[in-house]
């Protein structure tokens, strides 16, 4: 029996796609291609992490296959970042017939993380893009208290309001959705609603003292605002957006985005007073390169 090993090359999921020569199929992450029948060309199966051993027989005539591995999403950012891991690619002489064992490395608890939040509790939530999952840790601790994974694509960055209700936001993986913010209540390991109407790659969210939701959309360049339980947009702030990412609003309702512009010279953070969709003459540039996210210290509220 031979053995093929695909070995994780972070802290994130790994997906493995065993091909036939010739195929010019991918891996994609969390997701199993339809397969097609032995004898029929080209034939390919993509495999995942499942914590043990796979197994791959080699069909009827092939004598060599080409193995690609993916490990942390390797070679696919997303908007303007960088490739969150590696991809590595190998071919095969195999034996028609023969068992190939297949191990795929993961991490089922948090793995490439993206964006975090504290509750009122002091307990901290982390958001996971690898294997999408949300997870908390009480406060003081080291280990996961609870994984979230029901609902979650792509989760991108979270909120959680006064009453305890947390909003992550799905953002986009290799620049496609689906998207949107989903919401859960205090406790809760299904989403209680889930949110699309101007929902459009979400790089950011924020929830202000009276509920209502502030949505950065990447791709439509806005930031929309919903009401406390609803889930349409009332509100869309579009002056002074372009590429947003990061985003808070304070207890006064001032409104902060981090923006990228169209070059890095135009990354900025940009002020809105409460209510408003026109920006302040305040812009903070200085000591600001390649910012992701913001918050905010309540002794320093304006």
């Amino acid at each position: 029996m031979n053995t093929l090993t695909i070995r994780r090359y972070a802290l994130c999921s790994c997906v493995a796609a065993a091909m036939l020569a010739g195929c010019g199929g991918h891996a994609s992450n969390g997701v199993l291609p339809a397969i097609a029948a032995p004898n029929t060309f080209p034939y390919h199966k993509t495999f995942k992490y499942t914590g043990g051993a796979q197994n791959f027989k080699v069909p009827a005539g092939v004598t060599q296959l080409n193995v690609v591995a993916h490990g942390a999403f390797g070679a696919q950012g997303t908007g303007g970042s960088v490739a969150l891991g590696a991809r590595v690619h190998a071919v095969l002489p195999v034996t028609p017939g023969h068992e190939l064992v297949v191990f795929v490395g993961g991490n089922t608890k948090g793995s490439a993380p993206r964006h975090c939040a504290i509750n009122s509790k002091g307990n901290l939530w982390v958001t996971n893009i690898g294997h999408p999952n949300v997870t908390e840790y009480l406060q003081g601790s080291t280990k996961p208290n609870t994984v979230i994974t029901k609902g979650l694509t792509y989760p991108v960055a979270l909120a959680i309001d006064h009453s305890g209700n947390m909003y992550v936001a799905n953002g986009a993986y290799n620049g496609e959705g689906p998207y949107s913010v989903v919401v859960y209540a205090p406790g809760g390991k299904s989403p209680s609603r889930t949110i699309t109407d101007g929902v459009t790659a979400p790089n950011g969210i924020a929830v202000d003292a009276e509920g209502t939701l502030y949505v950065a959309n990447r791709i439509a360049n806005d930031v929309e605002k919903c009401r406390s339980g609803q889930n349409h947009p009332y509100q869309t702030i579009t002056d002074g957006v372009i590429n947003p990412a990061g985003i808070t609003v304070n207890k006064q309702g001032w409104l902060y985005v981090v923006v990228y512009g169209n070059t890095e010279k135009d990354v900025v953070v940009v002020e809105y007073p409460p209510g408003s969709t026109t920006p302040s003459d305040r812009q903070i540039s200085k000591g600001i390169l390649d910012p992701f996210g913001t918050a905010y210290s309540p002794p320093l509220l304006p």
